[in-house]
């Protein structure tokens, strides 16, 4: 199992567990730190939302300065702050001036910290530690954020079942509470105290509204030593300027954020600091239209109400308003002492046979109706038929037989809309307890049913598309469950836009597929996609214009009220979800679909980025050919088919970054290349310019190619130039013939390619290509091997007088041996030089001068690639004080910065010779500008002496120049008694040739 999959379905067992929630908090973040493919830091805090500020309740590892600064933490300030007001992820790899909570001696870390949050709503935030410099992955990022949202749906369905179990028990005190005038005010109040205190308040009490301007505590429950010698007021003195006495002159609740700054809470501060309160709420009783008192609670953290608990309190606070009059009114009306309708929940009396006889003011904001509407009805006008007939049994069975049924409700209001209500219903007694009707209070949870069944449908799309992958059955499955929470939504159907740009129906509940089945639309037939707004509703006969010229299968899709959401990811739409009404669509339910489509936008972002990535895994990211990989794993299976060729092919002078440079004839290049081929041939992109080419046939399909590239080339523009240096080179090997396997055709198509590089043009392999090949990396694995062992030889040749034959220097050369046997210098250093190998042999001789004294001053030719390494000088600096006289050619002249390497040659006291003059690119110029010694004369010129005059004009010319420029001149190539006594008598001094002295071993 994949590990994001494996974690993610732990946490969510783990959330799942029936503990306290901060239980359930705490276990969740000791999870997450112990995954070690997250690489997090040991260390995290999770915060809840508690009025403005954050609320620290899970930590780990947080060493006690940070659990003291970030107890609470204000919307905005540091980083958890910053998150939960913006919404946002934010992650950091150190400690920046953006962390206004630091204390001495704070160690450097990194933070990735996630919003809890539910659509924009945010509940609360997760703070993870990471290692100084580190880096989420963007699979441990992605499983972070499901995290996040997984703890939301926690920290909502613990609120919505604490507000459901506290208005229910609530709810449930109100109605039973006793008739008995003289017992029931007293008891009932005890048991709301209690209620609240089991709920985890310090103390919760209720004061009466006394004469005098003094509050009269009646019942009490938690911490009440409190309440001995308390004076609170309700009247302007101090003593009234608390939430008590501000509640019930306001006749609104009041919110005592922080005990310890209040500065009109201080006659209670002290007293209330003793016994650990840090936050307090007050929400005044009204009985009968007047405030009749106060309910009070105290908590232990500061700003622990916000607007959620605050809300919760005063319904629970109205509930008791209601029991307190149902007390009071019990002599006067039996029937409506269980009725307060000041409540915001909807409150309606039947008789027996269900007859409406009473209904309070607050179900005509529920339902739509006003209450004199419903006086005579029944029940049933609400009814919206989907629940089945088991409900409504069930309900008569709960009530007959003298028990509460209690239940979500899904009813239909008066204008057609469908809501969800949660329904507490019970029997309604008369005196003497005969059943004379029945009871039902409701309160309306359209918008947390819509939410919660949208997000419920999402994790289990989430979790099973992270085990499956998306598909259209995965889809369907997630529009069936969340069309159930969409009150009012007959269907959805989800586009998809195709690699054509255009859009098919993936998946639909509640609308027929069949007649899109196989239909690809473009983004103008649906019309949605072209409106200003990205999410939206369809408002069926303002957008007529915008449909009715579209064919009738897609009017109906747009027909009548919907809604619609455009799903994009990087600005670039990828579908769109559209849902069609059956009934007027509430603003909660527009909510809850912007949710789904929201969630469904990430997984299809993610969707769109997996199958991006695997694209091109097998294919060239800017032109969209397939790559060598693609061309491995297809060439098997092609190749059995029958005989094929494999041709590689450049545009020379158009690889590397010269396709990016011309980017626009690299495409028409393209073009042209593509339009050369014929199916089944296919054409795979290896680099920048260079492709393969699979050619169903023989050698006539290589020429066809060949000639149809050569002619598309004549018939582009080209860059001025261009025919020059633009040209076709295709190595073909065929198969079966010159190969078996995809890797022997790429082998020897690479040989053939090589041989047309050389003119351009076609070029097939041939066994000679390969014997030449063989050769090539034979002598390379020579060089290499005598680079690290002992094949090198070192030879030395003289420089000897013309006139005495007298050595005046050795020039040294390498030489190879293999097995006893000489291999030719003109076999290997020319390859040497062509792979650069002829850099280590030079230095490899340099290093071997310091061990070798042959009581001449010594010559050594240095390749030019060896004059541009920067060993080159670090190596010569060991030699310094040795006779050496260093040569180099004509050709390493032209090469940049030369000069300067022969320069700081000449600083560490080397001579400096120029070799095989007249054979290269020196002019008059270099050798004024370069700090020679000697010029040595190329052998061409001494072969000419009594055959060529212009060669011995050349050699009497180079005398001239190297006396005039005060160099030493040495003959080179002497092999003849005749060429030595002419070199003599136009004044010669120094030669070298077999005539003088052979190469020798040393």
């Amino acid at each position: 199992m994949p590990e994001r999959l494996r974690f993610t379905l732990d946490l969510a067992q783990t959330l799942l567990r029936p503990l306290p929630l901060e239980e359930r908090l705490q276990l969740a973040l000791d999870s997450l730190l112990r995954e070690p493919w997250l690489t997090l830091e040991a260390k995290g805090a999770l915060f809840l939302m508690k009025g403005g500020r954050l609320q620290l309740v899970a930590q780990r590892n947080l060493d006690e300065p940070l659990q003291r600064l970030c107890a609470q933490v204000p919307l905005g300030q540091c980083l958890c702050g910053r998150v939960a007001q913006e919404g946002a992820p934010l992650e950091l790899s150190g400690v920046t001036e953006a962390h206004t909570t630091r204390y001495p001696g704070m160690p450097p870390h990194g933070h990735a910290i996630f919003p809890i949050a539910a659509g924009q709503r945010v509940l609360g935030v997760l703070n993870l530690y990471l290692a100084p410099g580190q880096a989420l992955s963007p699979e441990a990022r992605l499983a972070l954020e499901e995290a996040a949202g997984l703890l939301a749906l926690a920290v909502l369905r613990e609120r919505a079942e604490r507000a459901a179990r506290v208005l229910h028990r609530g709810a449930h005190l109100a109605l039973e509470a006793p008739s008995h005038l003289d017992q029931a005010a007293s008891a009932y109040l005890k048991r709301l105290c209690a209620l609240l205190v089991e709920e985890g308040y310090l103390l919760a009490w209720v004061g009466e509204k006394g004469p005098g301007g003094r509050m009269v505590p009646r019942e009490a429950a938690g911490a009440v030593g409190y309440l001995e010698g308390l004076v609170v007021r309700h009247d302007e003195t101090p003593e009234g300027q608390g939430p008590t006495g501000r509640a019930i002159r306001e006749g609104r609740p009041q919110v005592l954020r922080d005990v310890g700054e209040d500065p009109r809470y201080g006659p209670w501060r002290l007293r209330a600091q003793a016994f650990g309160f840090a936050s307090g709420a007050a929400f005044p009783l009204w009985v009968e239209g007047e405030v009749w008192g106060a309910l009070n609670v105290y908590a232990a953290e500061p700003d622990a109400f916000d607007a959620e608990e605050v809300a919760l309190l005063e319904d629970l606070a109205g509930l008791a308003g209601q029991a307190m009059e149902r007390i009071r009114s019990y002599a006067r009306a039996y029937q409506l002492a269980q009725v307060v309708e000041q409540v915001p929940e909807s409150i309606l009396l039947t008789d027996r046979q269900g007859r409406i006889f009473y209904a309070n003011p607050a179900v005509e904001a529920v339902t739509g109706y006003r209450p004199e509407e419903l006086l005579g009805a029944t029940p049933r006008v609400f009814k919206s038929g989907l629940h089945p007939p088991e409900f409504y049994q069930s309900l008569w069975r709960t009530l007959e037989g003298g028990g509460t049924f209690q239940a979500l409700f899904l009813n239909r209001r008066k204008d057609g809309r469908l809501i969800a209500e949660y329904k507490l219903l019970g029997p309604l007694y008369g005196p003497g307890r005969k059943l004379e009707g029945y009871l039902a209070t409701s309160r309306l949870v359209t918008r947390e049913y819509a939410l919660s069944r949208v997000q419920a449908a999402l994790l289990h799309f989430n979790q099973r598309f992270l085990r499956e992958g998306f598909s259209p059955g995965l889809a369907l499955a997630l529009l069936q469950e969340a069309r159930e929470g969409l009150l009012g939504v007959g269907g959805l159907a989800l586009f998809l836009k195709g690699l054509d740009g255009r859009y098919s129906m993936v998946a639909a509940s509640g609308l027929d597929l069949a007649p899109w089945r196989g239909r690809a639309l473009p983004a103008a037939e649906l019309y949605p996609l072209a409106l200003p707004a990205s999410q939206g509703r369809l408002e069926g006969e303002a957008h007529r214009a915008l449909w009715e010229g579209l064919p009738p299968e897609v009017q109906g899709l747009f027909q009548g009220e919907g809604l619609y959401a455009r799903l994009q990811a990087g600005g670039e739409a990828l579908g769109l979800l559209l849902a069609r009404a059956q009934a007027p669509l509430g603003p909660e339910v527009e909510e809850a679909f912007r949710l789904l489509a929201s969630g469904l936008e990430m997984v299809l972002a993610t969707e769109e980025e997996r199958k991006r990535t695997a694209f091109f895994t097998y294919h060239d990211p800017q032109t969209h050919l397939p790559n060598r990989l693609l061309l491995e794993e297809e060439a098997p299976a092609l190749l059995q088919e029958g005989p094929w060729v494999l041709g590689l092919m450049e545009w020379q002078g158009l690889q590397g970054e010269a396709w990016q440079a011309h980017f626009s004839l690299a495409q028409a290049l393209l073009v042209a290349l593509r339009s050369c081929l014929e199916f089944p041939d296919r054409l795979y992109q290896l680099g920048p310019g260079s492709f393969a080419l699979l050619l169903q046939g023989g050698k006539e399909a290589a020429l066809r190619v060949e000639g149809c590239l050569e002619r598309a080339l004549k018939g582009l523009p080209l860059p001025p130039g261009g025919a020059a240096w633009l040209r076709v080179a295709l190595g073909v090997a065929l198969f079966p013939e010159d190969g078996a396997s995809l890797g022997e055709l790429l082998r020897h198509a690479d040989l053939a390619l090589a041989e047309a590089r050389k003119e351009g043009g076609l070029a097939f392999f041939n066994p000679e290509l390969a014997r030449a090949h063989r050769e090539r990396q034979d002598t390379l694995a020579l060089l290499s091997a005598a680079l690290e062992g002992e094949g090198f030889r070192i030879h030395a040749q003289p420089i000897a007088e013309l006139e005495s034959g007298k050595p005046v220097a050795l020039e040294l050369l390498l030489r190879l041996e293999v097995e006893g046997r000489l291999v030719s210098a003109g076999t290997f250093i020319p390859l040497a030089e062509e792979t650069g190998l002829i850099v280590e042999m030079d230095l490899w001789l340099l290093n071997r001068l310091r061990e070798l004294d042959l009581g001449l001053p010594l010559h050594l030719n240095l390749s030019p690639k060896t004059l541009a390494d920067p060993r080159l000088l670090e190596t010569a600096a060991l030699l310094r004080g040795r006779p050496l006289e260093v040569e180099v050619t004509e050709y390493s002249l032209a090469q940049p910065g030369t000069r300067e390497v022969l320069k700081a040659l000449k600083r560490l006291g080397f001579g400096l010779a120029l070799d095989d003059f007249g054979q290269g690119y020196a002019s008059m110029n270099a050798l004024v500008e370069n700090p020679f010694d000697a010029l040595k004369v190329d052998r061409a010129f001494t072969w000419g002496i009594g055959q060529n005059p212009k060669a011995e004009a050349v050699l009497r010319a180079a005398l001239d120049l190297a006396r005039t420029l005060g160099l030493q001149a040495v003959a080179e190539g002497v092999e003849t008694e005749e060429q030595r006594r002419w070199l003599l008598q136009v004044g010669y001094r120094l030669g070298q040739g077999y005539l003088l002295g052979r190469p020798s071993a040393v």
